[in-house]
């Protein structure tokens, strides 16, 4: 690394320490994901209540956009959030889309369908990582 960086222009030796121990803490990271894995696959109504809010015109869904992906999407994580819950999952929950026009308002407020849906599962919306990992105290 520190020849590729002296040809790139920045002569020195390059740190790369904190790297150490890096496979063995991502192993460890990923073991506990797959240790709360859970299998998951979409009740069979996802592909037409996604239509449905589509023909209405229900956000994520806009007159004028091909809205069809947005709303499979959204209605695949309702409904994986509604299992995950019934199961008993009491940690937060965070609906992460960058994809502000169809999630918020022009006040960057949450649509109200939007809310209406995230609600009875006390989920968030987050527009950004950073919001995000505020709303999960990380």
């Amino acid at each position: 690394m520190s020849q590729l960086s002296a040809i790139l222009g920045a002569p020195g030796s390059v740190n790369l320490t904190h790297l150490d121990g890096h496979v063995a803490r991502t192993r460890g990271v990923v073991g506990r994901w797959l240790s709360v894995f859970i299998e998951y696959a979409p009740a069979d109504s996802v592909l037409a209540k996604a239509i449905a809010r589509m023909n209405a015109n229900i956000s994520p869904a806009r007159r004028g956009k091909e809205s069809s992906k947005d709303c499979v999407v959204f209605e695949t994580y309702l409904d994986l959030v509604a299992k995950l819950r019934m199961a008993g999952l009491t940690a937060p929950i965070v609906f992460l889309s960058s994809n502000v026009n169809d999630y918020q308002d022009g006040s960057k407020i949450l649509k109200v369908e939007i809310a209406n849906d995230l609600a009875p599962f006390a989920v968030d919306y987050a527009s950004n990582m950073g919001m995000a990992k505020n709303r999960l105290q990380l």
